[in-house]
């Protein structure tokens, strides 16, 4: 028996456990076709063990010519060959020598042309199918709003190629798909991070630096464009058509919710330097519930339904903490607990909570900055009046920045328990004054002690969320850091027992009873629990 076979170039040849010789070139790592040498007894694609237990009754050993195909490689071919001297129409189907190449030899050896080829002429057929559909519009420029479009198309164009190139791996069709979509579109390289569900916020410093948020972890990434020119033509994609946003010398920074519920925010240079883009993303579906958050480590399971009753009793609570601790993330969960018979409004000056899309009874109002003149302006103080026009059973304020926080304790107390609104504080013990603070900016505020005792006797339980060190590598992870309730006045200042808070062993511990809340607060919640057994589930 001569190891050799009829390849018309030189080949080497791998022996399979079988006594199988497989020969493959070892010039061209891109073949279309393979020579498989068979001690099989008939003439049927064998299994290494079947081909080794049988024999060639001429003794002869037969050559079967085959052509690699992208799916159902691992079942043997069941095809009858046609006789010695004749082509094969259909090439039959035969296991991979795995036991002799490697993974990326095996890939190699499947792939039947030059990829980025593939995707030249992908690239090509949408370009000109984009040119033809845009002709037919008033405005030729893409949208924002034709991404879902553009993405189906490209994906119509690479499926009409993988038809014909069948043998490329899975994953290289779906890179092609990624590529080719960011090649027609402003998004570029980033559409690849806008792409991760995983992704929290997109940090763009010019061509400088660029940096993804994951978890609260800052990733560092190479910038996506090559110049500013790139980030002023995403930017202007994003405000075409939108009303109220441009971005140009006159008005060189712009802040705008993207549709599918991102705030973006960008900044010319001058007088930003270099030019900043900054994403913000509000995933809806990665947290859906209380139970989400306890297996991400945000909470403890035992603190659970201390929540579901405070929000079931229409206790007023107030979310407090540090930029990006995930007070709009706690809110949205907080707010899924409301009932589906309750009349909901939100208040937002960006939206990002986005509960008219779950809740039956809910409706948004967005704020909205003034024009190049100096008109239009919608604040949230306005919107908070509006609210109270829509006999709304309760309140949600995205974030009380201003004279709003006094229209907000004034709904609280008359009719509307049961409201959530977030605050920029930076401990659990600067929460109330600065509430007191931020609503003594109103117009028509009365005096400082009359603002805090309403402060006292309106804010049920405060909500702390910041970052710790959590781990074995002390990794920095958003956590509820305490949960506490006011207990009164000393002097000027409002006084709030901490329940709950988490130690520096990375563990909740109970610091306090329910007993310092307010008697309003525990009626409220016996109505819908036992008060008692509320906080069993921690130490004491």
């Amino acid at each position: 028996m001569s190891d050799s076979c009829s390849c018309r170039s030189r080949t080497r040849h791998l022996r399979g456990p079988a006594q199988s010789w497989i020969c493959c070139s070892s010039q061209a790592p891109r073949i279309t076709r393979r020579w498989f040498l068979s001690r099989s007894g008939s003439r049927y694609g064998r299994s290494p063990r079947a081909a080794s237990s049988s024999r060639c009754s001429r003794g002869r050993h037969r050559l079967l010519s085959t052509r690699p195909r992208p799916c159902g490689w691992s079942q043997w071919s069941r095809r009858r060959t046609r006789p010695r001297g004749t082509r094969h129409q259909s090439a039959p189907r035969i296991r991979p020598w795995l036991w002799q190449l490697s993974r990326e030899d095996t890939r190699m050896a499947l792939m039947v042309h030059d990829l980025a080829a593939v995707q030249a002429r992908v690239l090509s057929r949408v370009e000109t199918r984009l040119a033809e559909q845009l002709a037919l519009r008033e405005r030729t420029r893409l949208r924002v709003e034709d991404q879902q479009w553009v993405y189906e198309l490209v994906g119509q164009a690479v499926g009409e190629e993988q038809l014909s190139n069948p043998a490329a791996a899975h994953d290289d069709w779906e890179l092609m798909w990624r590529s080719v979509f960011a090649a027609v579109t402003p998004l570029g390289p980033l559409a690849e991070h806008l792409a991760d569900p995983d992704v929290e916020e997109v940090r763009i410093n010019g061509t400088e630096s660029c940096f993804v948020f994951r978890d609260g972890r800052r990733i560092a990434v190479p910038p996506p464009f090559a110049d500013e020119a790139g980030l002023v033509e995403l930017v202007h994609w994003y405000t075409d058509g939108a009303a109220g946003a441009r971005l140009d010398r006159a008005s060189p920074m712009v802040t705008m919710t993207l549709p599918e519920g991102s705030r973006l925010h960008a900044a010319l240079s001058p007088p930003a330097r270099p030019m900043t883009v900054t994403i913000r993303r509000h995933p809806p579906a990665r947290f859906p519930d209380l139970n989400a958050l306890e297996r991400s480590g945000f909470l403890p399971a035992a603190l659970i339904p201390l929540l579901q009753a405070a929000v079931a009793g229409r206790l007023n609570l107030l979310v407090a903490g540090g930029a990006g601790a995930g007070k709009t993330t706690f809110m949205r969960v907080l707010s899924r607990l409301f009932g589906k018979d309750e009349r909901i409004v939100t208040i937002e000056d960006q939206a990002e909570l986005h509960l008219w899309r779950e809740l039956p009874d809910c409706v948004s109002l967005e704020g909205r900055p003034a024009n190049i003149e100096g008109k239009g302006a919608i604040t949230i103080q306005m919107l908070v009046h509006e609210a109270l026009r829509m006999s709304p059973d309760r309140i949600v304020i995205g974030e009380v920045r201003g004279g709003e926080a006094l229209d907000l304790l004034d709904a609280m107390n008359t009719g509307h328990p049961g409201s959530i609104c977030t605050l920029h504080a930076d401990s659990p013990r600067e929460t109330l004054p600065r509430l007191v603070r931020l609503a003594m900016r109103n117009p028509q505020a009365p005096r400082a002690e009359v603002v805090r005792a309403e402060v006292v006797s309106t804010v049920d339980l405060i909500l702390f969320v910041g970052f710790a060190r959590v781990g074995a590598d002390c990794r920095r992870s958003r956590r509820l850091l305490s949960i506490g309730c006011i207990a009164g006045a000393d002097g000027d200042r409002p006084v709030v027992n901490e329940l709950i808070g988490l130690g520096g062993d990375g563990c909740w511990h109970r610091a306090g009873s329910l007993t310092a809340m307010s008697d309003r607060a525990r009626s409220r919640l016996g109505q819908v629990a036992d008060v008692e057994r509320l906080l069993d589930g921690f130490d004491a």
